[in-house]
């Protein structure tokens, strides 16, 4: 029940991002499905009320349909899930039913619809769906054109075979033509099911093509963020980074560490060593950094020779074992070396919403631990 309730929360909310593999899409994809539903309650209610002129029992017949493929939807998101690979499948195929219901029913009404779920699959980054979609996009082209005009509203081109204007037909107000289609199958299939065929072919390559411009753009802009948020000599994240983090207020909730690292002796190094030695230092520092953080975790240059890490849900526990890390990653560092290697460090563990104070905490810490390696080396 409340796996239940927190896919409900997901559909419904606001924002439907995720980290999670096509879940946002997934909830688009459903929105979407809802939508149209909606929207075709809305023209049963009118169709119904006798604004609408179309036969009362083909419409209903198909919104019934289409509500119990809508049913059976909703039903498989709530037993899958919305991040099993199989959902998008069974969102397309729910989709392409629920708009087949439509399209027999009220043929020429809904033939546009018939593309729609080639754009939805646009949205998933996976061939496989774009195929999948494709396949079962023709079969209901097929599906539609039959189906639609033995039992559905049909389209008046398909039961007189004209082939030409109004005007070519008409003749003081008397219709010229009257046979109907002598040879439905035939007929419907070539001149009908064939031409969709073709712009369905068309329209999956155009809809396929937008989609991965769109994806190289993002791509781009993802990559100009990052390298913009990333210090370009030790590949941390830069001060900019940290100030941003500052402003998001998603995880206020959490408990959050930070460690504070001050390179030492780096005036030292560049007086003696020259400024390209106190560069290696400062590198070989943000390396060190660097491996002993854990994939979840976010290190910044904070400034010339500062290093902040952010943990997030971080405890005592956790902090000890990085920097056990740190300081073996250290040693090995400074091994060869010509110029000593070293930083004095301090963290503190505070409340997320406190981040500020947080950081400043773990500073004031670090400098209590470079005071005392001042005093060592004086001593």
């Amino acid at each position: 029940m409340d796996r239940c309730k927190d896919i409900l929360c997901q559909i419904f909310g606001k924002s439907p991002i995720s980290d999670e593999k096509d879940v946002a899409q997934n909830i688009y994809t459903f929105r979407f499905v809802l939508f149209c539903m909606i929207i075709y309650t809305f023209e049963e209610i009118l169709n119904a009320t006798g604004i609408f002129i179309v036969d009362k029992k083909i419409f209903v017949t198909g919104y019934i349909i289409a509500c119990f493929f809508l049913l059976i939807h909703i039903v498989s998101l709530l037993v899958l899930g919305l991040d099993n690979p199989k959902t998008k499948y069974l969102s397309i195929f729910a989709i392409i039913c629920v708009f087949n219901a439509a399209s027999i029913s009220l043929t020429y009404h809904m033939i546009i619809i018939i593309m729609i779920p080639l754009v939805i699959a646009g949205m998933y980054t996976s061939k496989r769906i774009s195929v999948f979609t494709f396949v079962l996009t023709i079969f209901s082209i097929i599906l539609i054109t039959y189906a639609g005009y033995f039992y559905g509203v049909c389209d008046a081109n398909m039961t007189l075979l004209t082939a030409t204007s109004i005007g070519h037909l008409e003749k003081d107000g008397k219709f010229l033509m009257t046979q109907v289609n002598p040879n439905p199958f035939f007929t419907i299939g070539l001149y009908f099911v064939l031409p969709r065929c073709f712009l369905a072919v068309a329209f999956a390559y155009v809809s396929n093509s937008v989609n991965k411009v769109i994806r190289n753009s993002q791509k781009k802009a993802v990559q100009m963020e990052l390298k913009a948020s990333m210090d370009e000599m030790t590949g941390l994240y830069n001060k900019n980074r940290l100030l941003a983090l500052l402003d998001e207020k998603v995880y206020d909730s959490q408990n959050i560490a930070v460690i504070y690292w001050d390179v030492n002796r780096l005036k030292y190094v560049n007086d003696n060593f020259g400024h390209i030695a106190g560069d290696r230092l400062i590198i070989k520092v943000a390396e060190a950094i660097r491996s002993s953080a854990r994939k979840e975790d976010e290190a910044f240059r904070y400034g010339g020779d500062e290093f902040v890490m952010i943990i997030n849900d971080g405890t005592v526990e956790i902090v000890q074992e990085i920097l056990k890390r740190w300081e073996s990653a250290i040693g090995k560092a400074a091994e060869g070396c010509n110029f000593p290697v070293s930083a004095s460090v301090g963290y503190a563990i505070g409340e997320r919403k406190y981040l500020e104070d947080v950081i400043a905490a773990a500073d004031k810490n670090m400098y209590m631990c470079k005071h005392k390696v001042h005093e060592e080396l004086s001593f």
